[in-house]
């Protein structure tokens, strides 16, 4: 699917080598930004994935985090301070040190008009899902419109055993329109998800389908055993 080279899977022989990439890409991204525009946006995933990279973003001297917003790909429905919320680990892991300068920006469900993404880090389920694209929810075709809001609530069926909630999530034309993207996967069932998108079918079956169809100009596909 898409141009050649458009999905490489860049391959890493440790997830700490995967780690140090992504975060030092992601500092390029806003340093770029901030320099061209004087402020950057950068959008953070959820799950255990991401972690290690915030931690290290947090460490980051290079980046004037003051001029950085920091917003949500997605988000579960808790109750706010709730440790499962995605804003608590991006509270814990990334706004410290260096990077507790920087402005948070939590999503609204149904908002418009947020601006343009500098940077977006995105994980992938082995279920094929991405932000909180699930591929059983009822909502998943209404976050491929073209007129759709900036964030949607996203309720899979039935919700995940590990984190029981409805989600908010950034929708397919807000992702697209980032200036910059990375997809981190890690482990080996992941990958073979991630190949069998790259095969024809549909994104109900597998909503990853729809990031890769994009054939985005810089989304760089990141993954380590």
């Amino acid at each position: 699917m898409g141009t050649a080279g458009m999905n490489d899977l860049h391959t890493f022989e440790t997830q700490a080598d995967l780690f140090d990439n992504v975060a030092s890409r992601t500092a390029h991204s806003l340093n770029k930004a901030i320099s061209d525009r004087s402020t950057a946006v950068l959008a953070l995933s959820g799950g255990s994935t991401p972690r290690p990279i915030y931690e290290r973003l947090a460490q980051n001297s290079d980046v004037d985090w003051s001029q950085v917003t920091v917003t949500l790909v997605d988000e579960r429905m808790t109750e706010p301070g709730d440790p499962a919320s995605n804003e608590v680990l991006v509270r814990e892991s990334l706004l410290t040190k260096h990077a507790g300068a920087a402005k948070f920006q939590p999503l609204e469900e149904n908002a418009r008009g947020l601006p343009t993404l500098d940077a977006a880090i995105l994980g992938m389920g082995s279920d094929g899902h991405f932000a909180s694209l699930f591929p059983t929810a009822a909502e998943l075709e209404d976050a491929f419109e073209v007129d759709a809001p900036d964030v949607l609530r996203m309720t899979p069926d039935p919700l995940p055993a590990n984190a029981p909630f409805p989600r908010l999530t950034l929708t397919l034309r807000v992702i697209r329109e980032a200036r910059s993207l990375t997809l981190a996967i890690t482990g080996e069932e992941k990958r073979q998800v991630f190949e069998q998108a790259q095969s024809d079918g549909s994104v109900r079956e597998l909503p990853i389908r729809s990031l890769l169809a994009l054939r985005h100009p810089d989304l760089f596909i990141a993954w380590a055993p």
